[in-house]
């Protein structure tokens, strides 16, 4: 989705092709104060380390990225801490890992820490409506639970997916104006019932802060968190203030980079207006998970995940993040991506090991979480995947080329399309017949295909028999979803 605050929809189509623009040269580490006093080397081999070069520098020239900013942390030891790029293309400024980015929806998982911390002081209760804390709340808006507005499950419809939602438009919103893109509109879905990722539940999570703290979001946010945990880097969006070391925004157009429209923060607001860096989204994680600052009550509540209706556990937290299996390690993430700029953090709580990546470019070929997940194979001392460009056999093509319906998870289009045309499957986001532009898939095998440009993104089938309609999962921005055809074929 263009614009956008957290990925909910398809790439573009340009996003799905290599980038020609040169690989940008990596740099020195800067201003190393903002992480430890110097790399500990020895805590990752030279070979490690060469190998993560590799992926950074293939994976930027074809995503591609303007400038990305990395950390590594293993043990409580950085490991690995570089800039690579252009934090300023006009200015040919390179970046550093003291360079700040605006973080996108990774701001999600500080708001659901700072309503962890007031639920545990008494002061809100997840149960409640979310009218009971914004009595001017619409309906249907203000009857959703307030824990079904942390984990995706309030059935609130995404604002930035709404059609009249004005992605490029440069002005100053109101929280009523941003309120009227989503509080009023029918649910999706009956609250608890299923999982829809949406903006908008986090929008109101923001407003509930607000209420019962009675501080602003942005000074919660400053004197709860980022000041007891160090992070001195790191800010809510203000594009009139200096803020030392900032990097620009880019999106890819027909002539080359463009820059990023400069948002209103009321826009993002508790979703995603947090800027910060590599170094700072460490001490995030250190303070949150490894230090006195956050109590194990708060810590547990974060982590709590609540189970829809059917009995299904979901991947998202209260405490707004994602908790998954990657590679047979324990993973608890978020991505982020917003106007020019994407970004990822990633912990592996039983490996002690944390990732953080912040780029300048938004929509892709593919995000950062696919970086970092090749990464992370390193880190962890897994092999890399082979890909592989298998002959699609004909029946199952046939078989599973259809509508696929997305439940009871849901991340961006509900309904995902598959062709088989001239011996190549292709993907279709939002159904054969959206006349979207179709993303070809390489097989490998076992049902299992993955996307031409981001081996990351996983699709495996099952096709069903007897003209009983076939089953998929797709691994796909951090998360498993599962799918059943619309059709037998």
């Amino acid at each position: 989705m263009r614009e956008r605050i957290c990925s909910s929809k398809a790439p573009r189509a340009e996003g799905w092709r290599k980038g020609v623009l040169p690989l940008l040269v990596s740099v020195a580490l800067l201003g190393t104060d903002a992480l430890h006093s110097e790399v500990k080397a020895e805590a990752l081999s030279p070979e490690t380390a060469s190998r993560i070069d590799a992926i950074i520098a293939n994976r930027m020239e074809a995503a591609p990225f303007p400038g990305l900013a990395i950390a590594i942390e293993r043990k409580g030891e950085l490991v690995y801490a570089k800039g690579f790029g252009k934090a300023d293309l006009e200015q040919d400024v390179p970046v550093t890992v003291d360079t700040v980015f605006p973080i996108g929806s990774i701001t999600k998982s500080f708001t659901g820490l700072a309503l962890a911390q007031l639920a545990v002081d008494g002061k809100v209760s997840l149960d409640e409506t979310a009218g009971h804390y914004l009595p001017d709340l619409p309906e249907p808006a203000r009857s959703v639970k307030v824990r079904n507005l942390l984990d995706h499950t309030g059935g609130i419809v995404n604002y930035t997916d709404q059609p009249e939602f004005p992605y490029n438009a440069r002005k100053e919103y109101t929280r009523e104006e941003m309120l009227g893109y989503f509080a009023s509109k029918p649910l999706m879905f009956k609250p608890g019932t299923a999982w829809s990722y949406s903006n908008s539940g986090t929008f109101l999570i923001g407003l509930i802060i607000e209420k019962v703290s009675g501080v602003t979001y942005d000074e919660y946010v400053r004197t709860h968190i980022l000041e007891p945990f160090g992070m001195s880097k790191s800010l809510y969006t203000d594009w009139t203030r200096l803020v030392p070391h900032r990097a620009h925004g880019y999106k890819k157009g027909k002539n080359g980079w463009q820059n990023a429209l400069q948002y209103d923060p009321t826009v993002p607001f508790a979703a995603g207006a947090i800027m910060s860096t590599v170094g700072d989204l460490l001490k995030y994680r250190r303070g949150v998970f490894a230090s006195d600052k956050t109590s194990q009550e708060v810590r547990d509540l974060i982590l709590k995940r609540d189970k829809l209706a059917d009995g299904t556990e979901l991947m998202y937290t209260l405490g707004c993040l994602v908790t998954t299996n990657f590679e047979g390690h324990r993973k608890i993430s978020h991505a982020g991506d917003i106007y020019g700029f994407s970004a990822y953090y990633a912990y592996y709580p039983d490996d002690d090991v944390v990732i953080t990546i912040t780029t300048n470019n938004q929509g892709g070929a593919f995000p950062p979480l696919s970086v970092e997940q090749k990464i992370a194979r390193e880190v962890l001392g897994v092999p890399q995947p082979v890909v592989r460009s298998l002959p699609v056999p004909a029946d199952l093509g046939t078989r599973v080329s259809g509508d696929y319906y997305f439940a009871p998870y849901r991340f961006g289009p509900e309904v995902h399309g598959f062709s088989f045309k001239d011996g190549q499957l292709y993907l279709n986001f939002g159904g054969t017949k959206s006349g979207g532009p179709a993303l070809p898939l390489l097989y490998q095998g076992a049902g299992r295909f993955v996307s031409v440009v981001d081996d990351e993104h996983n699709v495996v089938f099952k096709p069903g028999k007897r003209g009983k309609p076939s089953t998929l999962t797709m691994q796909y921005y951090g998360g498993t979803f599962s799918a059943q055809q619309t059709a037998a074929k």
